[in-house]
């Protein structure tokens, strides 16, 4: 919270979230986590994909992304974090500490995640 000559202003943890989720969503090679959707998810349900803590004007961010198959992991991830600091203290002037990703799928393109088809298996079989 920044205290002003006439007031203050708050920025709820929501709205962090909200704007880390949103990044997340404009980057290419991020598939969503949840089953039927077929990219990143935005608004109320993007909170079970992104943690974030304010402490005053600092703020820590975790993010648990899948990534599309055929995308540089490591550079899809760093990505993700470079998006979410400079997004995050462009909008809200507060100061990201830390930006961790958490990689927890690789799907194959144009696989909706929740489809067990877009799940690696052994395609020898039959």
């Amino acid at each position: 919270m920044a205290d002003l000559d006439k007031g203050s202003v708050g920025i709820s943890r929501e709205v962090v979230t909200a704007i880390a989720g949103i990044a997340i969503s404009e980057i290419d090679g991020i598939a969503s986590l949840r089953p039927g959707d077929t990219a990143f998810r935005r608004g109320e349900g993007m909170k079970r994909y992104v943690d974030t803590n304010v402490d005053g004007d600092v703020v820590a961010v975790t993010a648990r992304i899948t990534v599309v198959y055929g995308y540089p992991i490591l550079k899809i991830a760093k990505q993700v974090q470079a998006r979410i600091k400079s997004e995050i203290e462009r909008m809200t002037g507060l100061r990201v500490s830390a930006v961790n990703v958490d990689v927890q799928k690789i799907v194959k393109p144009e696989s909706p995640v929740g489809d067990q088809s877009g799940e690696w298996e052994d395609e020898d079989e039959g």
